[in-house]
């Protein structure tokens, strides 16, 4: 007899994920609340599929469902003996994977190979004893710094003069110097203007008579 337990967990169908652990001789798998694994979908046969131990694992039938029943995509004219990893199809809507039951977290456990006891169901092993802590190392006496030679004969020299860049020409004073030079220009063309004006007595001359008759009046 097998010494393995199988179970079956629905890949595609009404409750995906749910698994169902094989623990019988005989399991009968369909739409009948009698049977041992229900799935209740109409395309599912009350009496769709048997499966039964053998001493290597379990053996699958269909039993004339009328949608068929199928192992890796290929239907069932035969029993055919399973193996972990292979699909079980109902049909087009339902799909099983058959598999080796997970391990049981609360079965006991023993590891003889590890020098411990046995583990009761639920408990966590225990630890190996923990080992024996070095001793503490002597601490080292700390030692003073050592003493920097004093200067013989010499003064140390200072930190170095910071270098003062020259002033940079102030930006615009090229055209500070045009500027004055235009106003002389013009200063000096008024002045000449005027004693050219006088010089020449132009103040009744036209246009300007008429120009200036509201500073004067021409004989």
């Amino acid at each position: 007899m097998s010494t393995q337990s199988f179970e079956l967990v629905m890949t595609s169908g009404p409750t995906p994920e749910k698994k169902f652990t094989l623990s019988k001789q005989e399991i009968i798998i369909g739409r009948d609340a009698n049977a041992d694994v229900v799935i209740n979908i109409a395309e599912v046969s009350r009496r769709h599929t048997r499966m039964r131990l053998e001493p290597s694992g379990y053996v699958i039938e269909d039993l004339g469902s009328t949608n068929g029943t199928f192992v890796n995509g290929q239907r069932l004219t035969a029993p055919h003996m399973l193996r972990p990893g292979e699909r079980i199809q109902l049909g087009e809507a339902v799909t099983l994977a058959y598999q080796v039951a997970a391990f049981d977290m609360d079965a006991t456990v023993v590891t003889p190979s590890s020098g411990f006891d046995t583990v009761a169901a639920g408990q966590a092993p225990m630890a190996p004893p923990a080992a024996a802590a070095p001793p503490p190392r002597p601490v080292q006496p700390r030692q003073p710094p050592p003493v920097q030679p004093a200067y013989s004969g010499h003064v140390p020299p200072g930190p170095a003069a910071p270098v003062v860049a020259p002033m940079e020409e102030k930006e615009g004073r090229p055209w500070l110097w045009a500027g004055l030079g235009c106003i002389g220009v013009i200063i000096c063309l008024v002045v000449v203007g005027a004693v050219a004006f006088d010089v020449l007595d132009l103040y009744c001359a036209p246009p300007f008579n008429s120009l200036l008759s509201f500073l004067y009046s021409c004989p």
